[in-house]
């Protein structure tokens, strides 16, 4: 009797196991689109999960896509900001665009970004601006 008892705890166990948020599982592709014609792709994962991200309390995802970044969810936007390095260049990207999700699945089909390249002192280049949309999709 105390055998039959113990299958649909192990049963149990292992289901409740299985359940868990997405963590690194599935690529994510992002496209920066420039108002130039240019565009600059780059795949990653996202995670939930990442200690430094818990201190947000599900405000904020982590994603290994151009170097990692942490998007911030701010009125249902993601918000990031950080170094960016792309063909041997250098510079500061800024992000922005609203997000839908759809289980564990993010994505962003209409957002703004504005990279500032700069040189090796840090200073920006002369007319270093660059604008255009971007994209975020689970592959």
């Amino acid at each position: 009797m105390l055998r039959l008892g113990i299958i649909p705890f192990i049963a149990f166990c292992l289901f409740i196991s299985g359940c868990h948020k997405e963590n690194g599982k599935r690529e994510y592709e992002i496209k920066l689109l420039f108002d130039n014609g240019d565009i600059l792709t780059d795949v990653g994962t996202v995670t939930e999960k990442e200690t430094t991200v818990k201190k947000y309390h599900g405000k904020a995802i982590y994603t290994t896509v151009f170097n990692d970044y942490y998007f911030l969810k701010v009125n249902g936007k993601f918000i990031c900001s950080g170094e960016i390095i792309a063909d041997g260049k250098h510079g500061d990207l800024s992000l922005e665009g609203a997000y839908t999700q759809k289980g564990r699945a993010y994505t962003v089909d209409d957002g703004h970004f504005e990279i500032i390249w700069r040189d090796v002192n840090g200073d920006p280049w002369t007319n270093s601006v660059l604008t255009g949309k971007w994209t975020f999709k689970r592959k």
